[in-house]
């Protein structure tokens, strides 16, 4: 019965704290999510509205300065006086007359520039006193912004204003930004361009309109054209000057596929809408952060989650007292498997309590006993081992005799002058030496190469010259750090089961490089050009390969037919937390290729 009653508490206390979080916690994610769905839509719905009333009046207002323009049409006189020449005083006074009703036709309308292609005077009328002068182009720029063409009609970004080559008077402003309107007056029907007229227009009408659309503070709004400039920005700094330069070319994300439309992205929404003006291709975009949008719902989830806290905490108090009780013996326990851990084996559980934790705490007591038990054991059989190992070791030929014998031999080789057996004998020495440093586990790819060349000295003489061995090492591979034996079981490889002489000269080739992304990753490739793998064996002893980091100690792979890839991959992965890879591929028309690929001494 005490079982089941700690058991049911348990329960309860369990049961108590997700009645009472989840719902709260849920509550509050719907609230949340559900208010800001209501204030997104309906944010939306009443900027859409006025984002299309701004565009609405900027449209006006451009048309406006373009029916502005067509004032020189009216004049029955003027285009005849443009190929007048500067001696028709008459002529030039009309002119002059036209371009001052021009300039006073629209308040923004800052000064009035006008170059006759017929008789190449350009002409400005500003606020003070008009100028002219004979040219034989207009302004410098002006091409850039009207190709007759192409159009009769574009605007150039906000700039500060200029004067267009005259002599600049000192009562007009110098730093006053404006946007030009230009217009290419021909002889209509004919499309050859007679003169060009540009109108400097301040931004005050422009920033009248667009400082209705938007909070200051709060929201942010921008009028930019196809190539990115901005022409109008509720920070006055920014006007005239490119996204790209401001770093705005990713945050506002404007498809002019599109007429208008809404993005909601780098934590703002931004609702555009594209002016349909041909001269002025402009996009008018608000940009509301989260924050401002979604501010009443915050407040009220503050509200929600304050209340909700208030709730857990009276619940948390009141299953302390029930939960203290259980947790109790959970840390004695916890502090026995402490000791345990430092090597206190033998250490004494003492358990009083019927309920679930005394039920554990008595069976681990019970599996302490069980190891400390097959720890004695094994220990009585790792001695009897070591012990038959020792008996073994001295019933074998001392390796220094038989190095020391095969020095003897060279040196007799020598005496009878035959230095080709001195040189294989010493090779063979040499391999020996270099097996029998045990305390070496891990040595340098040199160290590895030197071997592999004495390795291949032999095989040579046994093959009478029948292959040979190209190298392609790295010098910066050289030195880096592998485990001891790993090439030549690869290269042994070729001689036991891939050379045959019906398929020509055996040749072999090993190469060796560095990842240049990382200095500790070697990579290490043998090609020969001996028989292929059957490409059923090749594929099972590729999944072999893939899968042998993955084998425990109860899950053996069947290596008997490539025991030398499989211990090499098992030495490098052990040496390299398992960053250590074997590929192995058939060539074309035979041969078969070995790749290594191994990150060493990581840090």
């Amino acid at each position: 019965m005490k079982l089941k009653s700690h058991s049911i508490r348990t329960r309860l206390i369990q049961f108590m704290l997700v009645v009472t979080t989840i719902p709260l916690v849920l509550s509050l994610i719907i609230t949340l999510i559900h208010t800001r769905e209501s204030i997104k839509e309906q944010s939306i719905s009443e900027n859409k509205k006025l984002i299309f009333q701004g565009k609405t009046n900027l449209a006006n207002y451009l048309n406006n300065i373009n029916r502005a323009s067509i004032i020189v049409y009216s004049d029955p006189h003027f285009i005849s006086n443009l190929s007048k020449s500067l001696d028709d005083y008459q002529a030039i006074a009309e002119i002059y007359s036209t371009m001052q009703n021009l300039q006073g036709s629209l308040p923004d309308i800052q000064q009035v520039y006008l170059h006759s292609r017929l008789s190449n005077q350009s002409t400005l009328i500003t606020s003070s006193v008009p100028r002219r002068e004979v040219r034989e182009a207009p302004y410098a720029g002006i091409d850039k912004y009207l190709n007759p063409e192409v159009q009769t009609t574009n605007t150039e970004p906000p700039h500060p204003v200029h004067t267009y080559g005259f002599p600049p008077s000192p009562l007009e402003k110098t730093d006053l930004k404006v946007f030009t309107f230009y217009r290419s007056i021909n002889r209509i029907p004919s499309t050859k361009q007679l003169a060009v007229l540009a109108m400097d227009v301040k931004l005050d009408g422009l920033a009248a309109i667009c400082n209705q659309l938007y909070e200051a503070g709060e929201e942010q709004l921008y009028l930019v054209n196809d190539q990115g400039d901005i022409i109008y920005s509720g920070n006055k700094d920014e006007i005239g000057k490119s996204l790209k330069s401001l770093g705005l070319e990713d945050k506002l994300a404007v498809p002019h596929a599109n007429q208008s439309g809404y993005v909601d992205k780098n934590n703002a929404m931004q609702i555009y809408e594209r002016l349909e003006v041909p001269f002025a291709n402009w996009t008018l975009i608000k940009q509301i952060p989260h924050a401002a949008l979604y501010q009443r719902s915050t407040e009220l989830t503050t509200i929600n989650a304050v209340i909700a806290a208030l709730a857990l905490l009276a619940v948390i108090l009141g299953t302390l007292f029930i939960s203290i009780r259980i947790t109790r013996p959970i840390k004695q326990l916890a502090s026995y498997m402490n000791e345990i851990q430092t090597g206190r084996l033998d250490i004494n559980i003492e358990v009083n309590s019927q309920d679930e934790i005394g039920t554990l705490s008595r069976r681990f007591r019970q599996m302490m006993d069980t190891i400390n038990n097959l720890i004695l054991r094994k220990y009585k059989l790792e001695l009897a081992n070591q012990t038959n190992q020792i008996r073994a070791l001295q019933a074998q030929i001392d390796p220094h005799f038989l190095y020391n014998a095969l020095q003897s031999i060279g040196t007799l080789a020598l005496q009878h002058n035959v230095p080709r057996i001195y040189t294989l004998l010493t090779s063979l020495a040499e391999m020996m030496r270099y097996k029998m440093r045990s305390n070496e586990a891990k040595v340098t790819l040199q160290d590895e190469i030197n071997h592999l060349k004495m390795y291949l000295d032999l095989q040579k003489e046994r093959f009478d010259e029948q292959f040979d061995t190209t190298w392609d090492l790295a010098p910066s591979s050289l030195s880096a750090a592998i485990p001891k034996m790993t090439l030549q079981p690869l290269v042994e490889n070729y001689f036991k089961h891939g050379m045959d002489p019906r398929l020509g000269a055996g040749r072999l080739s090993i190469c060796s490089w560095i990842d240049e992304a990382n200095p500790k990753r070697l990579f290490i490739e043998i090609e020969n050009n001996g028989t292929s793998i059957p490409d059923e064996s090749l594929a099972m002893l590729q999944a072999s390969l893939a899968a042998h980091h993955q084998a425990g100690e109860e899950q053996r792979i069947d290596e008997s037919a490539s025991i030398g890839l499989h211990n090499v991959l098992m030495r490098l992965q052990l040496y390299s937390e398992e960053h250590a890879s074997l590929k192995i591929e058939n060539l074309t028309p035979h041969g078969v290729r070995v790749t290594l690929d191994y990150i060493w001494e990581r840090e």
